[in-house]
């Protein structure tokens, strides 16, 4: 007589497979291109480029939780740079009117961001890019 139990389901094709395995490699690859960014400065476009790329392609899986991480660090660090990079001049003018009327120079909130917000978006963004370089390595969601 027949079994009439199925047949056990087969295993996940080898494609499936090989697509996860190169989506890690490509979350790891631009978390690595970020912490280099750190030393040249343009490393980070590659990697965001990479996240855009392979985001859509993530959905569903462990990586898509990785890409958005890697383009919202992205993001925020540009904001930051450039919020930095615009307060400079306002900063240095006050500093340079104040001069010979008041010492010690009283702080203006650009010198504020410069000394307690840009460290902190420095620190940030390691702990970011370096938190989910290890659960990528760890094959865990971000």
């Amino acid at each position: 007589m027949s079994d009439p139990t199925p047949a056990a389901t087969p295993p996940a094709p080898r494609q499936e497979a090989a697509g996860a395995f190169d989506l890690r490699g490509h979350a790891v690859a631009a978390y690595v291109l970020f912490l280099l960014a750190w030393m040249n400065g343009i490393t980070a476009i590659i990697g965001v480029i990479i996240a855009y790329l392979k985001r859509r392609e993530a959905i569903g899986t462990v990586w898509h939780s990785h890409f958005d991480n890697l383009i919202l660090v992205f993001w925020v660090v540009i904001g930051g740079f450039f919020l930095g990079l615009l307060t400079w001049p306002i900063a240095l003018g006050i500093f340079v009117a104040q001069w010979p009327l008041f010492w010690p120079p009283t702080l203006t909130l650009p010198l504020v961001f410069a000394a307690l917000a840009f460290p902190l978006l420095v620190f940030w963004s390691f702990y970011r890019t370096i938190r989910g370089l290890i659960r990528a390595l760890e094959e865990r969601p971000y």
